[in-house]
């Protein structure tokens, strides 16, 4: 019987590694440009990098980015959330009410982050012949993932800034929700406007201590400071 539960106990203690494993970072591959490129573009050819960040459980924002480079650089971009199940996780954006939705399914394999694509580059709302099957192994340097970082990839998101000596986080567009713990803002932090309702903002901010947050904000405790 002790041999038993003390298998058990193992066993969970093996579940809850894995469950907490933070496959945050960046990942990637290259190769060279099919053909004869002239000189100037010979390590431009075929590329693809994405970029996971955790929110909570198992669920992650994705960032994916892929070119097909030298010559015609057709480029694809796309991201979203995606919830790991085991070692496999779906993109499906039909909830945005896409008449073509985009399926990317996502397998975590030690370092290496395998996408198939079930949706053609047109779905996708990529280049033509740019797809996101292939192998994305983690990056031996990572970038700094800070709010310098996530501006960019929101760079054509207005700025807005918090005028209310704190504004609380929700998790839903009403602000009927607030996180437990709570979470919050305070006065002149500056953060992108993502998504907008009449009456609140989805933002998402990454905390010095490396934090990813996220959330829908009251309009009532900010104003948008760049278009």
């Amino acid at each position: 019987m002790k041999k038993i539960i003390l298998i058990c106990g193992w066993l969970l203690a093996a579940v809850a590694v894995r469950a907490q494993t933070d496959h945050s970072g960046a990942y990637g591959y290259s190769f060279k440009p099919v053909g004869e490129p002239p000189e100037t573009e010979k390590n431009n050819g075929p590329a693809g990098n994405l970029v996971l960040l955790k929110m909570e459980g198992n669920t992650y924002r994705f960032w994916l980015d892929i070119t097909l480079g030298w010559p015609n650089y057709h480029v694809g971009e796309t991201d979203g959330t995606i919830t790991f199940m085991n070692d496999t996780a779906s993109f499906n954006n039909s909830y945005e009410d896409a008449e073509h939705p985009c399926i990317l399914k996502f397998k975590i394999s030690g370092t290496t982050i395998y996408i198939d694509s079930r949706s053609t580059s047109f779905n996708c709302g990529f280049g033509n012949g740019v797809n996101a099957d292939g192998e994305y192994a983690r990056l031996k340097t990572q970038p700094v993932f800070n709010n310098d970082w996530l501006r960019k990839e929101y760079r054509q998101s207005p700025i807005a800034m918090i005028t209310a000596a704190r504004a609380d986080i929700f998790k839903d567009e009403k602000c009927l929700h607030p996180y437990v713990p709570k979470k919050y803002f305070i006065k002149n932090d500056r953060v992108p406007s993502i998504a907008e309702t009449d009456k609140s903002i989805y933002t998402e901010y990454i905390a010095a201590d490396g934090k990813f947050i996220y959330g829908w904000v009251k309009r009532s405790a900010l104003e948008i400071v760049k278009e």
